[in-house]
């Protein structure tokens, strides 16, 4: 069984928007204990391998102890190199931690309570999706939407089609009645249990998610289009099974070395 530093190694996040996302999901009770093996773990990383990776730290609700990290690949070719070149460097990332010590019991800390739960790979799936204005927007306009709303979408045996039609007919409907948001529809690959696709909305805030949630369906239901569209959730072909509100923490940065 791989140490779960290890596994988080697995996980440093690219700053970009790739095509294929790794979520591993970890719970803990001491986040601060988190945050410093990880800016430790990290660090060493960057100076060992090079790669100048950032990481993104979730935090599910907001009195869970669930925390999830994420990693954007450009390919699933990617994603395998990536991940064998930083394991074939795992001991040299270690021997540089222990050449630089700060607290000696951190790790071990770390280890006694720390709780890996799953790690699955998502597909971006951009014909889905409606996040053209989100990249739009500048980088620190980005950086304040820290809040995510993840929905997790179970769909029946060979349903994937009716699922994703109605993604575009719900996103062309949106634009035509004059309804904008930011949301990324992944699809899975591999892990993430019974989950066949995920929906990630991602908006400033929790307080602004349901204000922009109200606005959102006032217009659809003064629309004549949307109410001669009405096209529900048909769940005996797909349902969400899971949400989960995540905030993003823009405080967890990679220390330079």
């Amino acid at each position: 069984m791989k140490n779960p530093i290890t596994l988080i190694l697995l996980l440093a996040a690219n700053l970009s928007f790739g095509q294929i996302m790794m979520l591993f999901e970890v719970e803990t009770p001491n986040k601060d204990n988190m945050e410093s093996v990880a800016e430790n773990w990290f660090g060493a990383v960057k100076s060992i391998t090079g790669d100048d990776n950032g990481i993104t730290m979730h935090h599910k609700g907001w009195a869970s102890k669930s925390v999830y990290f994420v990693q954007w690949y450009d390919d699933l070719k990617d994603m395998v190199e990536t991940m064998k070149n930083q394991e074939s460097k795992s001991a040299k990332v270690m021997e540089y931690i222990q050449s630089k010590p700060s607290d000696p019991e951190l790790l071990n800390v770390f280890n006694s309570i720390t709780d890996p739960k799953q790690s699955s790979v998502w597909e971006y799936v951009p014909e889905l999706s409606m996040m053209n204005d989100f990249f739009k927007l500048s980088e620190s306009e980005r950086d304040q939407m820290q809040y995510r709303r993840f929905q997790y979408i179970d769909v029946a045996m060979n349903a994937g089609q009716d699922f994703e039609m109605h993604r575009k007919k719900a996103n062309s409907l949106s634009k035509k009645i004059g309804v904008k948001y930011h949301i990324a529809v992944f699809r899975n690959v591999f892990g993430g249990k019974d989950s066949d696709y995920l929906t990630v909305l991602i908006d400033s805030n929790r307080l602004d998610y349901m204000k922009n949630f109200t606005d959102r369906m006032s217009i659809r239901r003064n629309s004549q289009d949307w109410g001669n569209n009405n096209n529900p959730w048909d769940l005996s072909k797909f349902s969400v099974i899971k949400t989960e509100e995540i905030s993003k923490n823009l405080a967890f940065k990679i220390p330079d070395n």
